[in-house]
């Protein structure tokens, strides 16, 4: 059997409760004091140690600013035009004759020869060992990226910011990765663009001015812009057209105030329209010569001195050509005062014309634009009449009323006017001009240009090369209206030039420009007799209604300019079409949009041959036309073209500013030469053959039979 034991009982009186309690402090010490008191510690420290970290970034932020600082305000680079280095850059290298020839009246230097004055600022200034400079150029150039990624930062991302990724530039990683991208960036400089110092021998091929494109590849990429490129002009080119000028603020034109209501953008711009809307008519229908022309260019004066009373004269507001002083001064040439480009790197070098002056006063170029104004506004009648708009624009002369520009021409010879038409050509900069400041204040010009190759060669394969041209058909304008200069009698200036200008505008422009020698107009065909002046005149307007109607129904960027041509091909084609043959060069007209302007103008030709007062300008429509299938074209380069091309280049580029122009005329000059004697021919021969097939062509139409012998009997036409 088994024993039964008893259960344990507690004693509530024996219980020990400060031992349980000891348990409870015990474990509270364990898991929470300690940890608690040890997080404390290792929080005060890694507080100091923080603060000691901030200490020490704060102070490279400091270093690091100040470093870039005094960097910034010495400068980077200085001018030394006394040394001569060993290793030198060309560029643009004007030509030695050019430069004699303006030595007494011009300062003038290449780019090359302003960049190869540039020496980097050392520490040491006063160490002449020149070969321990040299050896110190990486560790300078690494130094000054240093300092210009420093400065780009804090541009970038502002003043706060910024300094936070200061101190980065200290890391070895990146100081490494700057010191091999200099090593690499100079070894480049030196191998590829740097030359020897000793001018003997140096070949112009060698400017590095001179771009790797020939015409085909630039022309290529110009119609790739129009096909992936969207954007589109706001106005449209007929509108434009309509108007009568683009690319001026203020204008002759007065925006309706139906046109204000329907704005959608409220800007500084649409304020101003909204002020025209309100005011004086500067050019109203019909406009009479006797009582509007003096009003319309005292009215744009007076919107001239209202702008510039009511908004500032920065360097922006004064870049306007008619905006270049802070009180609009009638007689004033001046042109916008040059600009800094980045004294820090580029010492001395401005963006602008120096001290030299316009070719035209204020007032001259009002005058101007008003005569291109009349013509175009005239012009857009053609357009008119084929889409059967009777609401024309009118000149009134004399009690004479004229709808057409020759027919205000025509008015303009018969009261005592005289006429000069002429295609001409310049090199142009697209506005663009460099000049240095020197030490005394005056102004050397750094004259530029834009070289591409032609796309003939050489049998050694020396490329030829072109720079730029700007041409146009000129008319210059001398009688009443225009006036003679008081002081000298002489009569003032009044220029004006049809073209397609790169705003998205063909018509007529004021052509005035920067009196510097080596932007020279250039005669390409000797002036124009009267009636061959009429003819051009009214070409013009039907040429202008045409690359203005395609570039506004095919939404064109920029209006068409680049793809229907540019302002050499809008002059081109007037001129072949008036003459029969043309000198201007280069020629880009597309094919594609070449088919487009014959078209547009067979079309124009058809409409406008059904009124009996049109039959001399659907004729001249008709002569467009087929001046687009006969005139040459320089995008693609053959064997055939080239004696046509060496003369047209040779027209174009008498006098070589650049070495390189030198070399390219003499390139283009020898392998002319070469073929004609393969082809028992000469330039002149071949040209005379292709005028006369024009004609033989226009004469053997049984269509312009009838127009041909119009044009012999009429006079320039007189509209209903």
């Amino acid at each position: 059997m088994i024993p039964s034991c008893p259960l344990p009982t507690i004693d509530n009186n024996n219980y020990d409760a400060p031992s349980l309690r000891g348990l409870v402090e015990y474990l509270r010490l364990v898991v929470i004091d300690t940890p608690l008191r040890v997080f404390q510690w290792v929080s005060v420290t890694v507080c100091f140690l923080l603060i000691f970290l901030y200490w020490k970034y704060r102070s490279s932020i400091q270093k690091r600013l100040k470093k870039i600082d005094a960097s910034l305000s010495r400068g980077l680079v200085y001018r030394d035009k006394v040394s001569k280095p060993s290793k030198v850059v060309k560029v643009m290298e004007l030509h030695p004759a050019f430069v004699q020839q303006y030595k007494d009246s011009w300062q003038l230097c290449s780019l090359g020869e302003y960049l190869n004055t540039l020496r980097f600022i050392t520490d040491d200034d006063n160490d002449d060992n020149d070969e321990q400079k040299k050896q110190m150029m990486p560790q300078i150039l690494e130094r000054e990226l240093q300092v210009a990624i420093g400065s780009a930062i804090l541009h970038s991302f502002g003043p706060q910011i910024g300094r936070a990724f200061l101190p980065l530039l200290g890391v070895q990683r990146v100081e490494s990765f700057m010191g091999q991208l200099v090593s690499k960036l100079l070894s480049w400089i030196i191998a590829n663009v740097m030359v020897d110092g000793a001018d003997q021998g140096w070949d112009p091929i060698g400017d590095k001015a001179c771009l790797p494109f020939n015409v085909s590849e630039l022309v290529g990429f110009v119609n790739l812009n129009q096909k992936i490129r969207s954007v589109t002009m706001e106005i449209p080119p007929m509108e434009w057209m309509s108007r009568g000028e683009i690319g001026f603020d203020p204008t002759y034109y007065t925006p309706l105030e139906n046109e204000v209501k329907n704005s959608t953008t409220k800007d500084e711009k649409s304020d101003n329209n909204a002020s025209l809307a309100h005011d004086k008519v500067l050019i109203p229908n019909p406009f009479i010569i006797e009582k509007h022309f003096e009003a319309a260019i005292s009215g744009l004066e007076d919107r001239i001195r209202h702008q510039t009373e009511s908004t500032d004269t920065s360097a922006q507001a004064l870049a306007e050509p008619t905006m270049t002083t802070k009180i609009y001064d009638p007689n004033d040439r001046t042109l916008p005062e040059p600009q800094p480009i980045n004294p820090t790197i580029l010492p001395g070098l401005y963006m602008g014309w120096g001290d030299a002056k316009c070719t035209h006063t204020k007032r001259e170029i009002l005058r101007n634009r008003l005569f291109a104004v009349l013509l175009t506004k005239l012009s857009h009648n053609y357009q008119c009449r084929i889409k059967g708009n009777t609401n024309w624009f009118v000149v009134r002369i004399k009690g004479r009323d004229c709808n057409f520009p020759d027919e205000f021409v025509q008015a303009l010879i018969d009261t005592g006017h005289t006429i000069e038409v002429c295609p001409r050509s310049a090199i142009t900069t697209f506005g663009l001009a460099f000049c240095v400041k020197e030490e005394d204040d005056s102004w050397t010009n750094v004259p530029i240009a834009y070289f591409f190759q032609t796309g003939y060669e050489r049998f050694d394969q020396r490329p030829a090369f072109f720079s730029a041209p700007h041409g146009g058909i000129d008319m210059k304008i001398k009688g009443p209206l225009v006036g003679r200069d008081p002081t000298t009698g002489e009569s003032q200036k009044c220029d004006i030039q049809f073209y397609m200008a790169i705003e998205g505008l063909c018509a007529w422009h004021s052509n005035h420009n920067a009196e510097v020698p080596w932007i020279q107009s250039v005669s390409t065909k000797d002036t124009y007799d009267q009636k061959t002046a009429l003819k051009a005149i009214r070409m013009s307007g039907l040429l202008a209604c045409t690359f203005n109607s395609i570039g506004t129904e095919m939404n064109l960027p920029f209006g068409g300019y680049g793809v229907l041509g540019v302002c050499n091909d809008t002059a081109a084609l007037v001129d072949f079409a008036a003459s029969g043959t043309t000198n201007m060069y280069p020629l880009l007209s597309t094919g594609r949009f070449l088919m487009h302007t014959s078209a547009h103008l067979v079309n124009m030709h058809d409409k406008l041959s059904k009124y009996d007062d049109m039959k001399v300008i659907a004729n001249d429509a008709r002569r467009l036309a087929s001046a687009t299938c006969f005139m040459e074209s320089d995008i693609h380069c053959s064997p055939t073209h080239l004696i046509g091309a060496a003369r047209r280049f040779n027209a174009n580029y008498p006098q070589s500013y650049f070495r390189i122009t030198d070399d390219s005329r003499e390139i283009m000059q020898y392998m002319a030469t070469e073929y004609e004697s393969f082809l028992h021919t000469t330039a002149k021969e071949l040209e005379e053959k292709s005028q006369a097939t024009f004609q033989n062509y226009l004469a053997d139409q049984p269509s312009f039979k009838d127009d041909i012998e119009s044009e012999r009997e009429s006079t320039p036409s007189k509209s209903q």
